[in-house]
């Protein structure tokens, strides 16, 4: 907000616009998949929302019975046509990049909104497709890219549109973690590779500040042993020449900081950039405004779900914070640096 006199200036970065995480629509999930980021989600949902976890799916009902056994869920199913068959209310789809939409398209198919793990597909035309089959069903989807729902990003949303910045005229993002040891990561025939895991984050942000990108050159070094691109470079620019630049490694641990350069000052977000976290914007005088919230990490997926239970229960069948045409822009991106660097996803 500004302060009392425009020569002032501006005295302090607004608040976060959030909802009280433990009021509000309270759904019944049900949750396809048990690796990982199921296993994050869930424990969020429990210990910091009223939401409910009634089932979850796994290709092996051992496995599935075992996730329920760990975070006290009532029903365990071995198969995937199970779980949307079930009560719930919304389906969290958590499962390989490249089984997304057969498992977001099966939920649909049974009448169940869905929050489906970014990318929402790696390829424009399944997204699409998913994006139409919503449609015809009159149901909510929504691709879960955490970040946007987060307080931090709240304060980042408010600063840009009241100006604080000037104008736009480049964004940064960087995103990198050493994962060549990781059981799936790199692995090619998995999707593998930095650009779904990594390099989905730094260029949905750029995107988000700068709608309308295009790609104006993306290159990618391989890793030896598995051949997937295991790191890449992107230049990005939009019609009024505006520029991006774009970078996400599984080689290495790098900053993972962004920002978004204006023509009155600067907003940075110390890494990583898309976990909570605090907000700086320093402008040309030297002056710097903060914004801090604790560095949580992944215990604060719960945002993102919600939003959904918000979006939902007001009839929505898209989120304004990740509308399906932001979610198709960032696969566009997605492929047209794939296309630059010969970095085909495979046949399935």
């Amino acid at each position: 907000m500004r302060g009392a006199a425009s020569s002032r200036g501006w005295v302090e970065l607004p608040r976060p616009q959030v909802l009280d995480p433990h009021s509000g629509p309270s759904l019944r999930w049900a949750i396809l998949g048990s690796g990982w980021i199921a296993n994050q989600f869930v424990q969020a949902l429990r210990a910091s929302t009223n939401q409910r976890v009634v089932a979850v799916g796994s290709r092996s009902l051992a496995r599935a019975q075992e996730f329920a056994a760990a975070h006290d869920i009532e029903h365990a199913y071995g198969s995937y046509e199970e779980v949307v068959a079930s009560e719930a209310d919304v389906v969290y789809v958590a499962t390989g990049h490249l089984d997304h939409l057969a498992h977001a398209a099966l939920a649909l198919e049974a009448g169940k909104p869905v929050l489906v793990e970014k990318p929402m597909t790696p390829r424009l035309a399944d997204t699409m497709a998913l994006a139409e089959l919503a449609c015809s069903k009159g149901l909510f989807v929504m691709e879960a890219v955490w970040t946007l729902a987060l307080p931090r990003f709240s304060v980042v949303r408010q600063v840009l549109e009241q100006g604080m910045l000037g104008e736009v005229v480049e964004v940064h993002a960087n995103l990198g973690e050493r994962l060549v040891d990781h059981h799936r990561a790199l692995h090619p025939a998995q999707g593998g590779g930095a650009m779904n895991d990594l390099g989905t984050y730094p260029l949905m942000f750029v995107n988000e500040v700068l709608p309308g990108l295009r790609v104006l050159a993306a290159g990618g070094q391989r890793h030896a042993v598995h051949g997937s691109v295991g790191q890449f470079h992107a230049i990005l620019a939009d019609e009024a020449g505006r520029q991006a630049t774009v970078t996400a490694s599984m080689l290495a641990d790098t900053p993972s900081t962004a920002y978004i350069a204006g023509t009155e000052a600067t907003l940075i977000l110390e890494s990583p950039f898309y976990h909570p976290g605090p907000v700086t914007v320093r402008f040309h005088d030297g002056r710097e405004l903060h914004y801090d919230e604790p560095r949580l990490a992944h215990t604060q997926l719960f945002w993102e779900a919600l939003e959904v239970a918000r979006c939902i229960d007001a009839g929505l069948t898209e989120s304004p914070l990740r509308p399906l045409d932001q979610s198709l822009a960032s696969v566009a991106l997605m492929e047209r640096c794939r296309a630059l660097m010969g970095d085909p996803l495979p046949d399935v």
